[in-house]
């Protein structure tokens, strides 16, 4: 309960800025993107105590809208949902970006920003579906436990660029941070796509 609602606020403050933004009915653009988020698990090491590296990777899937300027001419709210899948879970993704372009040519355009994502883990197998191990009921480990359902937020710094195939068609690569409270659920995104509607 207690994550519930600071969820619940979060996204009721994003839903406010949307509805008491004004957007251009022509700035409206559909970003579809698939990639791979590298993840990274803490462990201890003699000499170095503890650290992390990134050591498993899950692959995704997702879109975005581009709802247009917000304020300034070159910064653009860009909500979006994505899906990762990782051996035997799934993670959705609910994430509200904004980005700045910064960098502007006839042909393309790079962009920075910010957001926040919700990020709900579900277990492609139900627990109770899962036999009991006595080995690993015994064991105080509990990375041995399987994956549980949980719902976090997170920081996401994107940084990208689009490149015009055409009047309303174009190209995109993105690399986005994604920060956790916890850093097995921090992630480096890499993500390319395609981007339907005006720029």
């Amino acid at each position: 309960m207690n994550r519930v609602i600071p969820i619940l606020a979060a996204w009721g403050l994003a839903a406010l800025i949307v509805l008491c933004v004004p957007q251009m009915a022509n700035a409206l653009g559909l970003g579809v993107k698939a990639g791979v988020s590298l993840t990274r698990e803490q462990q201890f090491d003699t000499f170095y105590g503890m650290g992390g590296q990134f050591d498993s990777h899950r692959w995704m899937l997702g879109g975005n809208l581009d709802l247009g300027s917000v304020m300034l001419p070159k910064l653009h709210l860009l909500p979006g949902m994505d899906i990762a899948v990782q051996e035997n879970l799934r993670v959705y993704v609910v994430n509200l970006d904004v980005v700045y372009f910064f960098h502007q040519t006839p042909v393309g355009r790079a962009y920075v920003g910010g957001g926040f994502g919700t990020h709900f883990f579900r277990p492609k197998t139900a627990l109770d579906t899962i036999e009991p191990d006595p080995a690993a009921e015994a064991s105080e480990d509990l990375s041995l436990a399987p994956p549980s359902n949980d719902t976090k937020i997170s920081v996401n710094i994107p940084l990208g660029y689009r490149r015009k195939l055409g009047p309303v068609l174009s190209w995109f690569g993105e690399i986005k941070l994604i920060i956790a409270d916890d850093e097995k659920d921090s992630a480096l995104q890499f993500t390319i796509g395609f981007h339907f509607g005006n720029e």
